[in-house]
């Protein structure tokens, strides 16, 4: 069975559907969430209730192949209302569980290599709401910049200006952080996540 066969199903009122798409979802919407919110706790709560509001208002979605554009919207706007109410942090590592050490790599250049990872991090969370969203979206949730204008519901030139912005911000900040030009390991696509 395909997901958009699930998708119909859950918006029968098939519980059984609705937990297959919970399962297959559950990791990238708590990735997504503590991403934008920058806390852990916030993250579990941003992520119920995004799973909830979608079963509330599963006959809603009208492209039943549409749903992940669908659910990271709700988790989203979520994640957004949640930076409003607060703002706080916990250590990035936690999120990163897919990060898997390479044992051919020395234990100090995995350390180097984590250490980058969070001054990125920090420097993406320096961003405005906006800039710091289509940057986690693009990057770290590798979606295309069509496809981060349909969740958001902006035009696609928009997402490319924010991204243009938001490198450039990046730049000055890693720099701020003392890397060198050199150093800097980010382009389109790959990035040191």
């Amino acid at each position: 069975m395909n997901e958009t066969e699930i998708v119909i199903q859950m918006q029968q009122g098939k519980e059984e559907a609705f937990d297959l798409l919970f399962d297959m979802y559950k990791n990238k919407a708590f990735r997504l969430a503590y991403l934008i919110s920058g806390s852990y706790t916030d993250s579990e709560d941003i992520v119920q209730e995004a799973f909830v509001t979608c079963y509330v208002n599963r006959k809603q979605l009208k492209e039943p192949a549409c749903f992940s554009k669908w659910l990271y919207q709700i988790i989203t706007r979520s994640a957004w209302r949640y930076c409003r109410k607060r703002k706080k942090e916990q250590p990035v590592e936690e999120v990163f569980d897919e990060f898997k050490e390479d044992p051919s790599e020395a234990p100090c250049e995995q350390v180097i290599r984590q250490e980058e990872k969070d001054r990125v991090y920090e420097a993406v969370c320096a961003l405005n709401r906006k800039q710091k969203t289509v940057v986690i979206f693009y990057y770290y949730q590798q979606l295309t910049t069509r496809e981060i204008a349909d969740i958001l519901g902006c035009m696609e030139g928009t997402v490319k200006s924010r991204l243009h912005t938001a490198r450039k911000k990046l730049s000055k900040a890693l720099e701020d952080m003392g890397w060198q030009e050199e150093e800097k390991i980010w382009t389109k696509k790959n990035w040191i996540l």
